[in-house]
């Protein structure tokens, strides 16, 4: 999943410079017409400490949680009409103790994975087995794709304050302008950059964070971001349990 988002912050970066490109051959640019990301707006600056790189491992610390992630961008048409959207969400359940188990929906396909047994189902009904050591499944989970965004920018975020986040007392970061540096000043473009990052205060792991930009330029805009949560920390209502109906995959 990490190629995955490399591949689409890439994306992200054309897509300003096509703003740019666009915008020279116009005399005056429009605000942005997506009002930002969720969770917060702007760019400013943090106060406090860096963040340290490597906080998603500890989430395996925890007996259970469940997490939701999503990778999603939007543009308008000079019209303001939408002219293209995508988003590629994902969902599930965790468990670490007493025994690893994950149950995952991604796209409409669900997998559940209890030890070395994994299954997959494309209708949530039927389901077939397969061995789980060669399972992509630990890459739809979030600690796999936090490295790219937040570890890889770690220096970037500065403590801001503390405050609550999806029910657990966080220590709350903010990316700084010298993460948003690659969005901004291009000639013509209106960019809005917004990084933050919630940090729980006991067991250091990461609860919640969003990170990407919004821009405009010509009456042309987008947004592009991802985003993370993580909720029902240990609590004992989260179950991951084999399916009953699995069917013999033809050999």
């Amino acid at each position: 999943m990490i190629a995955v988002s490399s591949r689409r912050r890439l994306v992200a970066v054309g897509f300003v410079l096509a703003l740019a490109v666009g915008a020279c051959g116009s005399s005056s640019s429009s605000s942005n017409p997506l009002g930002g990301l969720p969770g917060g707006a702007g760019n400013a600056a943090g106060t406090g400490a860096s963040l340290i790189s490597g906080l998603s491992s500890n989430l395996d610390q925890l007996t259970s949680y469940k997490f939701s992630w999503t990778l999603a961008s939007t543009s308008t048409s000079a019209q303001g009409s939408p002219a293209d959207t995508g988003s590629f969400g994902t969902s599930g359940t965790v468990i670490n103790k007493p025994t690893q188990s994950a149950q995952v929906n991604s796209l409409g396909i669900q997998y559940i994975q209890i030890g070395t047994q994994e299954w997959t189902s494309f209708d949530g009904n039927s389901w077939t087995a397969s061995d789980a050591t060669g399972s992509n499944i630990t890459d739809l989970l979030p600690t796999k794709d936090y490295a790219t965004w937040f570890d890889a920018n770690s220096t970037g975020f500065k403590v801001v304050g503390e405050e609550s986040k999806n029910g657990v007392q966080c220590i709350h970061y903010k990316g700084d302008s010298s993460l948003g540096a690659l969005y901004q000043g291009l000639s013509g473009v209106s960019a809005n950059f917004q990084a933050d990052l919630w940090v729980a205060k006991d067991g250091n792991y990461p609860v919640s964070g969003v990170y990407g930009f919004s821009a405009s330029a010509g009456g042309q805009g987008g947004s592009f971001g991802y985003s993370f949560d993580i909720t029902n920390i240990n609590d004992p209502s989260n179950k991951v349990t084999a399916p009953t109906n699995v069917i013999a995959v033809p050999t």
